[in-house]
């Protein structure tokens, strides 16, 4: 085996290395450089010495906080405010007597208002200290108050009392007593006998009155409309029902399909079939002499249909 000089060797290395790219080349020797990838947005490059206004930060706010402002993690700021001995700041800031003494004497939406905290919060801790909510937003009515009821308008009694319309009207309401509106129109029998008689409407533009008013009247008396959409059954109609198909008495009676359908099954009454036996007296009296089977072999119906005639009937088998 001849030996190879090293001349040879180097043009052979330099022939291989020449048709491999450079990166191929740098992972051949070892050195090549694993790049990084770039995320996102702009990073804070953060010095790994703390500045002066980064410690004026610490225990000023939770850990948290302080991270997001200053750019360094969570773990950095806690072990420099170990290290520092400062206290941790907590997340919910603690109750000063101060605010405590407010729970109970205010709404807890004021209170939140007043100490910046949410109503939520406020609430729970007042619960949680077994505070009663003597000063809700609910007020309670005086007599003085109940005696202002009715001489005037709502809305003036309503700003004189720094209550909610609603709250006054449904209190006037309450106590029976009428409104002091100089556009309120008292009901006369005159007008009451036109209810009923014609629509709603018709009656409102008859009397100059709202629909709303005259529908409010009409239903406080009882009286139902004209030519109400729906009309009662009569006995004469339900026994029509499945003696004919329902689609022809519907036709009949003038009444929607649906409505003669739903009739007949709240009544219970089968559907009309043109297969279907009546009954006589003369059929039902062999249900206490013979068997099912012996029953519709002799009428020519099906077993099933002579079971339900027994079971309606009530009539047990006999025994043979």
């Amino acid at each position: 085996m001849s030996r190879i000089s090293k001349r040879t060797l180097s043009k052979v290395t330099a022939k291989y290395l020449a048709a491999k790219s450079l990166r191929e080349i740098e992972r051949l020797a070892g050195r090549r450089r694993i790049p990084m990838k770039k995320r996102k947005g702009q990073l804070l490059r953060v010095p790994r010495t703390w500045q002066k206004w980064e410690l004026a930060l610490i225990g000023t706010a939770p850990d948290g906080t302080v991270a997001r402002k200053i750019g360094r993690t969570v773990i950095s700021v806690r072990k420099k405010r170990y290290s520092l001995g400062m206290p941790c700041v907590p997340l919910v800031k603690p109750w000063t007597p101060d605010e405590i003494a407010l729970l109970g004497k205010l709404p807890d939406r004021e209170i939140a208002r007043r100490v910046g905290r949410d109503y939520k919060t406020v609430h729970y801790m007042r619960t949680q200290l077994g505070i009663p909510n003597d000063a809700g937003l609910i007020r309670f009515w005086t007599k003085a108050e109940d005696r202002l009821l009715g001489t005037a308008p709502d809305k003036e009694i309503a700003r004189q009392l720094n209550r909610s319309f609603n709250s006054v009207f449904l209190r006037r309401q309450h106590l029976g007593i009428p409104s002091a509106n100089p556009n309120y129109r008292l009901w006369m029998k005159v007008e009451d006998k036109l209810l009923g008689r014609y629509s709603d409407e018709d009656v409102a533009k008859r009397l100059k009155r709202s629909v709303l008013s005259v529908r409010h009247r009409r239903v406080k008396l009882g009286i139902a409309l004209p030519n109400p959409k729906v009309r009662d059954w009569t006995k004469a109609e339900d026994g029509l029902l499945g003696t004919m198909r329902d689609e022809e008495l519907a036709r009949k009676l003038n009444r929607p399909k649906m409505g003669v359908m739903l009739r007949r099954q709240r009544l219970k009454i089968p559907v009309f079939s043109s297969l279907r036996k009546k009954w006589t007296n003369a059929d039902d009296q062999w249900f206490a002499k013979i068997s099912n089977t012996e029953i519709a072999q002799r009428l020519g119906l099906t077993l099933s249909a002579v079971q339900n005639r027994r079971f309606r009937l009530g009539i047990s088998l006999p025994i043979s």
